[in-house]
């Protein structure tokens, strides 16, 4: 059975692996509700296109009843005005005359211009299309690139918590208490690696008496910080022979 610090340093590294793989899994319900959110932007972009379309022709089908209308009181002003022999009365229906031809004019400008836009929306409608699509196409992808990888963090994470139980095995029972009290408290962040001499968990030194112990598989605990102490084996210098 390999030395406590050994497991305890394979313990370490497989519970945060564990955490991020749980942190992507976690994280993955977000992400696809922004890509849906992204989506629908997009949909309602779509829609509101083709609905401008319709509204466009229902303004011009409008404006092309009220200049009807129009040119109809027009001609019946122009009528009347023959009739008119009263100065004060000719004026007035002149004016009526003016009015209606303005009206006329406004509405005229305005299904020219309607018709413009609805033309040019209706010109924008394959790049429109075209658009949709390649976001439709787009989120399947990412669903199905999402799927594969939700299907491969839990593998993974399957995979690691057995092998976290086959490492935790060889923590002794009269430490396994203490160890699960703080990996309960703090996960990983229970285990601290030694680096040197230094706790990575608090920066402080061990002294060369507990660097030795440590070194020899023996386990403790950072007497500053309290967490669980690991080191990784370092290399040797070789020092050549006079």
């Amino acid at each position: 059975m390999p030395p406590v610090t050994e497991v305890f340093r394979e313990a370490h590294r497989l519970r945060k692996h564990l955490r991020e793989l749980q942190k992507e899994i976690d994280l993955g319900p977000r992400v696809l509700k922004g890509r849906q959110d992204d989506l629908d932007e997009e949909r309602q972009a779509h829609k509101d296109h083709h609905d401008s379309i319709t509204r466009l022709k229902l303004k011009q089908r409008e404006d092309e009843g009220s200049l009807k209308q129009t040119d109809t009181r027009l001609a019946k002003l122009e009528e009347q005005l023959i009739g008119i022999s009263v100065q004060k009365e000719y004026d007035a229906k002149k004016s009526e005359i003016a009015q209606a031809r303005a009206k006329k004019a406004d509405l005229e400008d305005a299904i020219l211009a309607t018709m413009t836009e609805i033309e040019e929306r209706t010109t924008a409608i394959p790049a429109i299309e075209k658009k949709w699509a390649d976001a439709q196409a787009a989120f399947a992808e990412f669903q199905r690139q999402a799927a594969d990888r939700l299907e491969m963090l839990k593998n993974d994470l399957a995979a690691s918590k057995m092998a976290l139980a086959k490492v935790e095995e060889g923590i002794p029972e009269d430490i396994r208490p203490r160890y699960e009290k703080f990996v309960k408290a703090h996960g990983p962040e229970a285990m601290a690696q030694v680096k040197g001499k230094t706790c990575m968990g608090c920066r402080t030194d061990l002294t060369d008496q507990k660097l030795i112990e440590l070194r020899r598989g023996e386990f403790m605990q950072c007497p500053t910080c309290g967490k669980i102490l690991f080191t990784i084996n370092e290399p040797t210098v070789a020092v050549a022979e006079e």
